[in-house]
Formats: structure tokens, C-alpha cells, sequence
């Protein structure tokens, strides 16, 4: 209110100047022209006392009738009057009335006493003054002081009135002079008032405007004062740092939502995740960038409704109709799994969901939703659902070749007697072959079927791939035949692998036979090898374990395998050959083995093109070579004085061990199960060799009969058998340390080797 007030203040300044002025101006004028006047009415009083002077002069000298003295008499009274109304103008006429007064006594007297000897003069030929009488000079005289006295008067009453007006313009010049003056410093204060108050903080405003303009958000307005300009300026400032505030906080909301949008397109194309909308009334589809990469389409492609539609294949195609026309005309939402075929031509599975988009009033105006493609989720799922079928597969297969292994071990055992026993019959000895023959084809089934179940012991070492290979390389020549060209290719130094090599060689046959059926006319069967390291997510994604490996890859240039099949050639007994070219274990058999062996195994094939089979095999920490045990059977059997202790649950098993057993030389006690053992083991009886089943009836198994035995017995020697081994004695797939086991169904010639490497000290176990 500062500025207003003075302002205020100086504009009534001025104005009340200026009225000043004016009536200052009026009333000097006033003043002025009054005085004028009166000035005039002197100067005509002036003129009318001439005239009754001359009036006097006539009355004395020419002495007329009592007509002329009244006419003097009435001038005279008129000046008198008018001398009255100058004093009440403030003129001092005192003087002039008081002679008028004398002058009118002395006419009087004059007339009145004029002696009588005075003839009137005639006229103008008479008249000398000098020829009056004494007496009437006198009078005369007289009369005429008086006049010139009046006169006098009235000369002294015009100067006095001649000043008074000059004092008038003096005072009226000075005063003027001196309020245009204060006027002109007020105009000079004000003018500074202006400037300082308004035009310079408007012009500090405007160029503080101008820079902000020019992207300056750090210009702010002068304060000047402490007047409204000045709280202009403060509020000017002050709204700029709050838009300062806000365009910051504006930024850091947008540089919060370009995060999360960032985010939002990271999870998106991580989760090959986006969105679209239909615009009802236009018919306008519009899709994220992340649902036009799914379709194969570019970014920006807006397709119709009826060519969205038609990239769903056609047995998915009236669900989604069906699903998309119930939530545009009912506003029912939906979230479906269906199939499309992308631009490229290849299949992809979606997930795909929508919901109504409605105005003000409720009315369906549109759609939007989520696409999501799920391909790889639903090959995991996939590949999940195998594993489940292939580990429920493994379980009853594991479960049956127990009991099957102790029947096949009878049947080998006896049939080898059999043949021996007639070996003079021509009739006999075939038929006992071909049952020996059918129980090692049963022994070969039960051991493919148990790696396939995981469920074979392994013995793993570092192995050179390399050296594995070239070993076996003469056997797979001779198994594919002339009529392909088989090749190895090692890529760089190939980092040594942790496995059993006697079924690393029996997996690597496998695939070169299924290789040798897939190239019937002849082909190229290439083997490759190379170090690789396999990333996180592609372990968790193939339920393996991320690190370094070295992969070989089986490739041949057969018939292919068509994609429908390709989830099934790891199952067991499920083979695309003719009946009489195979079982279906060879496939399985490797699975289970690379299982096993904490490797990792996939398959890709194309009708017409071939079949590739990759086995991931993990890197042994490990890298010295470990020499190979010579796995030979011996041409004679191995007998034996010891003493032996066999545990064996199933009856014909126990029956030929103990025949075997007793015709290599041994003295052998027998057991049927665990309680047995231990009475036997707690009595006094010599035993040099515990020759015991791993699996067991009443959980009372073989380790555990093991363990107690050496805590009775510490220089026993320990050997199992088994056809099916749990956790006691295999861990992970492999033998525990220092264990030495006998795997059913075996030889005779395989119990006399084994029996004798355990008595000769490598079957002991320690009790900790």
C-alpha cells in the first residue's frame, strides 16, 4: 500500500497545487481588475472635480442665478457620494471628502459674501481676474486651494490605488513563480517516483522475463524497496521457484515414470510381455511393440480385427471369435492359452487376455488386454511332463529289475551248467544255449532299462574324450558298416570330462547304430566335440546345473525324425524302426546314462535332413588321468579255500550262489536276511568274505550289516551284490569309496573274479 499511498499523496499534491494556482490566479485577477476599476472611477472623479472646480470659478466670478449654484451644489454632493463609495472599496477618501466639505463651505461663503460693488462679467471680454475687488480675489483664491487640494487628494488616491495594483501583479508573479516551481518539483519527485518505483522495477521485471524466455531458470527479479513493485518482484521470484520445484519435481516424476517405463519394457521383454487395445467405433487395433515382435510384424503395424484374428491357427480360431465377440458385446472378460502362426510361418503359443473398456455412462466402447507369448513355458512344461513320465517310467523300471535280475542271475547260472552239462548232446546243448542266450538278452535288457532309471552304479573318472574315442574308434567303423563315412572333429583342446567310460562307450555306440538305421542307402555320420559353458538360464530352463562342459554332437544325414515324435524318442521301448531293427532302450539307455552323469542331452532332427543328438558332459575338476582297470574275464576260474558268509533274501539266488560258490572251493555259510547274518557274524564261526545282497527285506540292508560286521569282524572282507541298488552303497549315481559290488545278473566266471578281488583285499568298507 506504500506505493499507493504516496502515489496518492502526490497526485493530491499536484492537485491541490494546482487549485491553488487557479484560485490564487482568480482572486489576483479579481483583485486586479477591481482596483482598475476603481482606478477608473478615480480618474473620472478626477474629471468631475475639473469640472466643479470650473463650476466654483463660474459661480464666483460670473455670479449666475441660484440655478448654477444648485447645479454646483449637486456635483458637488455627487462627489461627495462617490468619494463615500470609494471608502467603502478601502480607500482612504477622509481626506478628499473633508475638502469637498471645505470647498462647498468656502463656495458657499464666497457667494453669500462676494461684495456687492462685483458686477458679473458678460462675457469673455470682460473677464480680468485683475479687476475683481480684493476680497473677491481672495474668495476666489480661496476656493481655488481648495480645489487643487481636493485634487491632490484624489491624485494621492489613484498612485496608492496605481501600487496596490502593481503590488497585485507582484504578488500574483511571485506566488505564481513560486507554486510552478514547488509544482515542477513535485512533477520532478513524482517523475522520480515513477521511475524508481514503477518503470525501473517493471523494466528489471520484463528483462528478468525475457531471460527466463531464453531457457534462463536462474534469472530473478530485483527487489527495490519495500513498496508493491517490490512484494510484485518477491511474488514474481517466488512463483518462479515454486514452478523451479515443480518442473523438479515434474522431472523426477518423469525420470520415476521413465524408469518404471523402462522397467515396464525390460519385465515385458524379458517376459515377452505387451499390450493392445480395439477401438470399437473405429475399429482401430493398435499393438505394443512387444505383441508386433510376437506376430513377426514391425513396430507401429496396426492390423484390423479380422487380420488379428486370422493369425491364430484353425482349430483356435472360433474360441478367440467366441471369447472376443462375449467381451465386447457382454463386457465378459477372458484369459485363454491358444496357438498363432506368426509372420515367419512358425507356431507360437500365447497367452491372451481381455476386458471391456467402458465410458461415463457404462456403454462398451472398446477392448484391451495382454498377449504374452508362452512358447518357452509351455516347452518347459512339456519337457516337465517327460521328465515326470521318464522318472515314473524309471521308478517301475527300477522296481521290476530287482526281482527280474535275481531271476535272470539263476537262469545264466544254471544255464551255463546246462550247457556244460551237454556238451555231448546234440539235442540238449542247443536248447540249453538258447536259454543262456535269452537270459543274457534279458541281462542286456535289465541293464538298459536301469540306465534309463538312473539306477545303474557308475563309476566315474577323468576321462579325454579323445582317448575314449579313438579306443572305440575300430568297433564303430565296424558297427556302421562300409557304406557310411563316419568323421571326427575336435574343436580346440578338449577340457577332460568326469564319466564312466564303459558306458560313455556304450551310449556312443548306441547313437552310431541309431545312426547306422537312419542312413539306410549309406550317408555322413559326423561327431563333434567341444569345450562350451552353459549360461544360468539355460540350465534352469533344462533342469541342469550352469558351468563348463564339453559337448559332442552325433549327427547323421538320414531320414530325420518328425517333430510330433521328438518328445518321445527318450522313452523306453518307443522306437520309429521296424520291429525287428530294435528295442527302443538304445536312446533311453543314453538319457539315463548322461542323466546320471549330471550331463544334459537334447535332440534336434528335421525330416529329410537328419538327426542330431548332444551330450553335455560335465568337466572334471580333476584333470590327471586315471588308468583303466583291465575289466577282461579270465580264461580259468578262480577257486578259493576261504571261508564265506553269503546274506540273500531270494531263495534261488541264495541256492546257486551257494552251489557256485562251493564248486570253486570255498566253504560258504548262508543267511536270508539281515537277523540271520548278525547271529551268524556274533557266533565264533571263521568268516574271511561277506558276500551280501544291497537290498534287503525288514529295512535291515546291506551296508547297515556291512557296517556292523566290520565293527565285529574289522579284517572282514566285504563284496555286494545287486540287481537294483538304492542309496546305501550309491550315492548320486555313483559307488561309494572302497565299496567293490558284484551287479547282478552275473557270470559264473564274473562271482569267481569278483569273490576273489574282494578276498584279495579290495572289497573292504570302513565302519565310519
Amino acid at each position: 500500500m506504500k506505493l499507493v499511498q504516496t502515489s496518492i499523496f502526490f497526485i493530491s499534491a499536484c492537485l491541490l497545487g494546482l487549485l491553488f494556482l487557479i484560485v490564487l490566479g482568480a482572486w489576483s485577477y479579481h483583485e486586479v481588475e477591481s482596483k482598475r476599476f476603481e482606478l477608473n472611477s478615480l480618474a473620472k472623479l478626477n474629471n468631475k472635480i475639473d469640472a466643479l472646480s470650473v463650476g466654483s470659478d463660474n459661480l464666483l466670478i460670473f455670479r449666475p442665478d441660484d440655478g448654477l449654484w444648485q447645479v454646483f451644489l449637486s456635483d458637488a454632493r455627487q462627489i461627495q457620494k462617490d468619494l463615500s463609495e470609494l471608502e467603502r472599496g478601502k480607500f482612504n477618501a477622509q481626506r478628499a471628502m473633508r475638502h469637498i466639505d471645505q470647498l462647498i463651505k468656502s463656495v458657499e461663503d464666497a457667494y453669500q459674501n462676494l461684495p456687492d460693488n462685483t458686477a458679473p462679467i458678460i462675457d469673455d471680454s470682460q473677464m480680468n481676474p485683475l479687476s475683481l475687488p480684493l476680497r473677491s480675489r481672495l474668495l476666489i483664491n480661496q476656493v481655488a486651494d481648495h480645489g487643487i487640494a481636493i485634487e491632490s487628494s484624489i491624485d494621492q488616491l489613484m498612485q496608492e490605488n496605481q501600487q496596490v495594483i502593481e503590488s497585485h501583479i507582484n504578488r500574483i508573479l511571485f506566488v505564481f513563480m513560486l507554486s510552478t516551481l514547488i509544482f515542477g518539483v513535485l512533477c520532478v519527485l513524482a517523475f522520480n517516483m515513477i521511475y524508481q518505483r514503477i518503470a525501473l522495477p517493471t523494466r528489471n521485471l520484463i528483462n528478468t522475463i525475457q531471460k527466463i524466455s531464453l531457457n534462463d531458470n536462474t534469472a530473478r527479479a530485483e527487489v527495490f524497496g519495500k513498496d508493491e513493485m517490490a512484494e510484485l518482484s518477491m511474488a514474481f521470484n517466488a512463483l518462479l521457484d515454486q514452478k523451479d520445484r515443480s518442473n523438479q519435481q515434474i522431472i523426477l516424476q518423469q525420470s520415476e515414470l521413465t524408469k518404471q517405463a523402462e522397467l515396464l519394457e525390460i519385465a515385458g521383454r524379458i517376459t515377452k510381455f505387451g499390450g493392445w487395445s480395439v477401438d470399437m467405433k473405429t475399429k482401430q487395433v493398435i499393438w505394443s511393440e512387444m505383441v508386433a515382435k510376437i506376430h513377426g510384424k514391425p513396430e507401429g503395424y496396426s492390423p484390423t480385427i479380422e487380420e488379428g484374428l486370422a493369425f491364430y491357427i484353425a482349430e483356435h480360431q472360433p474360441r478367440m471369435q467366441e471369447l472376443f465377440t462375449a467381451c465386447y458385446q457382454q463386457g465378459i472378460p477372458y484369459d485363454a492359452e491358444l496357438q498363432i502362426i506368426n509372420s515367419a510361418g512358425e507356431p507360437v503359443w500365447v497367452r491372451t487376455s481381455g476386458e471391456a473398456v467402458r465410458d461415463i455412462d457404462g456403454n462398451i466402447t472398446g477392448v484391451h488386454g495382454a498377449f504374452q507369448d508362452i512358447t518357452e513355458r509351455m516347452e518347459l512344461e512339456n519337457r516337465l511332463r517327460q521328465s515326470q513320465r521318464l522318472e515314473a517310467v524309471g521308478q517301475l523300471t527300477g522296481g521290476v529289475a530287482h526281482d527280474f535280475n535275481n531271476l535272470l542271475t539263476v537262469v545264466i547260472g544254471n544255464s551255463q551248467i546246462l550247457t556244460e552239462s551237454f556238451e555231448d548232446s546234440n539235442r540238449l546243448k542247443p536248447l540249453a544255449d538258447m536259454i543262456l542266450q535269452a537270459g543274457y538278452r534279458g541281462a542286456d535288457l535289465t541293464r538298459s532299462l536301469l540306465a534309463f532309471a538312473r539306477k545303474q552304479p557308475l563309476d566315474p573318472k577323468p576321462e579325454s574324450i579323445k582317448q575314449l574315442i579313438d579306443q572305440l574308434w575300430p568297433l564303430l567303423e565296424r558297427a556302421v558298416g562300409e557304406g557310411i563315412a563316419i568323421k571326427f572333429i575336435a574343436e580346440g583342446p578338449l577340457k577332460h570330462v568326469l564319466v564312466d567310460a564303459g558306458q560313455f562307450e556304450n551310449a556312443l555306440l548306441n547313437l552310431s547304430l541309431n545312426a547306422k538305421d537312419a542312413m539306410p542307402k549309406g550317408g555322413q555320420l559326423v561327431i563333434e566335440a567341444k569345450n562350451t559353458h552353459l549360461p544360468e538360464q539355460y540350465a534352469q530352463n533344462n533342469d541342469i546345473s550352469s558351468g563348463n562342459y564339453v559337448v559332442l554332437a552325433v549327427s547323421d544325414s538320414g531320414c530325420g525324425i518328425d517333430a510330433e515324435k521328438l518328445d518321445k524318442v527318450f522313452e523306453p521301448f518307443y522306437t520309429t524302426k521296424s520291429k525287428d531293427k530294435g528295442t527302443g532302450l538304445g536312446l533311453a539307455m543314453v538319457y539315463g546314462f548322461i542323466k546320471q552323469s549330471n550331463g544334459h542331452v537334447n535332440i534336434y532332427s528335421e525330416p529329410g535332413q537328419g538327426t542330431t543328438v548332444r551330450l553335455y558332459l560335465p568337466v572334471a575338476m580333476d584333470n590327471t588321468l586315471q588308468r583303466k582297470v583291465n575289466t577282461q574275464e579270465p580264461n580259468n576260474l578262480q577257486i578259493g579255500h576261504e571261508t564265506i558268509l553269503v546274506v540273500e533274501d531270494d531263495p534261488m539266488v541264495r541256492e546257486y550262489v551257494l552251489t557256485q560258490l562251493t564248486a570253486l572251493g570255498y566253504d560258504v555259510l548262508s543267511a536270508a536276511d539281515g537277523k540271520q547274518a548278525m547271529d551268524i557274524l556274533q557266533s565264533e564261526q571263521k568268516i574271511d568274505l561277506l558276500l551280501t545282497d544291497v537290498v534287503l527285506p525288514e529295512g535291515f540292508n546291506g551296508r547297515k550289516i556291512a557296517e556292523l560286521a566290520l565293527k565285529l569282524r574289522p579284517s572282514l572282507r566285504i563284496l555286494y551284490t545287486s540287481g537294483y541298488t538304492e542309496n546305501s552303497i550309491v550315492h548320486h549315481g555313483r559307488l561309494d569309496k572302497g565299496v567293490l559290488l558284484l551287479s547282478k545278473p552275473y557270470k559264473r566266471e564274473e562271482l569267481a573274479s569278483k569273490v576273489r578281488m574282494a578276498l584279495d583285499g579290495e572289497g573292504q568298507v570302513s565302519s565310519d
